[in-house]
């Protein structure tokens, strides 16, 4: 991660915080990876029909999301593709994930006074990375956007990290075992620090 300290990270790791997802390195690669595999899922013309693995309830998928943020090591590579198949099939899943990209847009900070919208700048190098057609390299999209490559770098972890947070959130509503399921979660990944009593996920 870039560990720059910036306003909107703060913002984000607040956000987080109330959802019981820690802003680092691993969560950050957690999510980047379930992106990454999403995109090779979904985009580039493959003829694989995902239906033929089964319909997921998206109250069956959430458990996985919840796994992915508190893990203390970085997930492998099949159970990013697991995750991703299940969400493919379900179609509301999808819907939220695609809501949860959108809703990027809206995201600003106040900085000197004056309101400063980053949402766009966020959703364009998500969009870019991860949800267009085209396979885009960091420096075409930051070459694209006329920015740094180092503004570049924060900025797409920043991107990243909320759009995990916004697509937790809006998949919780749906969560409908969540107390003894979160109970289960934490004791199977042994983290018995967490104590989510006072966070929104509770």
């Amino acid at each position: 991660m870039t560990e720059k300290s910036t306003k909107a990270r703060c913002i984000i790791q607040r956000m987080g915080k109330a959802y019981g997802v820690n802003y680092d390195d691993k969560t950050y690669k957690n999510i980047k990876a379930f992106l990454e595999s999403h995109k090779e899922c979904t985009v580039g013309g493959t003829l694989f029909d995902y239906s033929v693995l089964g319909h997921h309830k998206l109250d069956e998928v959430i458990p996985n999301i919840y796994r992915c943020f508190i893990k203390e090591d970085i997930i492998d590579y099949d159970m990013v593709t697991t995750f991703v198949t299940q969400i493919i099939s379900d179609d509301r899943c999808s819907k939220i994930l695609l809501e949860s990209l959108e809703e990027l847009k809206e995201f600003s900070i106040i900085q000197k006074g004056k309101k400063e919208k980053l949402g766009l700048l966020y959703y364009q190098i998500l969009h870019s990375l991860f949800f267009s057609e085209e396979f885009s390299s960091n420096t075409d999209i930051y070459t694209e956007l006329d920015i740094s490559s180092a503004m570049y770098s924060y900025r797409k972890e920043e991107a990243i990290m909320l759009f995990g947070i916004n697509f937790f959130a809006n998949c919780l509503p749906f969560w409908k075992n969540r107390e003894d399921d979160i109970r289960l979660i934490q004791e199977e990944e042994g983290r018995f620090d967490l104590n989510t009593s006072n966070s929104a996920v509770s």
